[in-house]
């Protein structure tokens, strides 16, 4: 039979208990920068978001170009074998929108007013 012995020294050092506590800060720090990091992501996309809307709001208060200055026309045609299935006619319109001091250029494809249609 084994006897127990008793030991007099067990338990943890001082030394173990100081690096234990530097680990245990370190990962701390990695963790506050994490969270900072992710709390800048999510303001400057909340300001993005914003930025957008008002750009978007402009674009659909602005009528776009008038029909000859820079507009452009397009048909899509979509054909199977020989005949054409339809035509869809479109204008390429491009409005210029200021927001916060800055223009920005828009192509946006609209509805043509005249003719078009079907085949």
């Amino acid at each position: 039979m084994k006897k127990l012995k008793n030991h007099k020294d067990a338990g943890e050092t001082l030394v173990e208990i100081m690096v234990s506590a530097v680990l245990f800060l370190m990962m701390m720090a990695v963790m506050q920068g994490a969270i900072s990091f992710c709390t800048n992501a999510q303001h400057k996309s909340e300001q993005i978001r914003a930025s957008n809307a008002k750009i978007c709001q402009k674009i659909r208060e602005s009528g776009g170009s008038p029909a000859g200055s820079d507009s452009y026309m397009y048909m899509f045609r979509s054909k199977s074998g020989s005949s054409t299935v339809f035509n869809i006619g479109v204008n390429l319109e491009k409005q210029t929108v200021e927001s916060d001091g800055k223009q920005a250029v828009f192509y946006l494809y609209t509805p043509q007013t005249t003719g078009g249609g079907s085949p």
